[in-house]
């Protein structure tokens, strides 16, 4: 059975962008350093097209969910 995967784009203070992706409930990914809110983005939408070929569906998490992770 596909898990759930849930992400966030994080705003950092240098103006890049890092996105978090959280497999299931267990399995924390980070692709850090995106110059661009678009380019965050675009990554994000070729996530949800790989995901959707396993059948796993992609949610963004509700605001920091991802940040308070253990």
């Amino acid at each position: 059975m596909a898990q759930q995967v849930t992400y966030s784009i994080v705003d950092q203070s240098d103006g890049r962008f890092d996105l978090l992706v959280l497999v299931g409930a267990r399995v924390l990914h980070a692709r850090t350093g995106f110059m661009t809110l678009s380019e965050t983005e675009a990554e994000v939408e070729f996530l949800r097209e790989l995901m959707t070929a396993f059948g796993a569906p992609v949610v963004r998490a509700a605001g920091s969910d991802l940040l308070n992770y253990r």
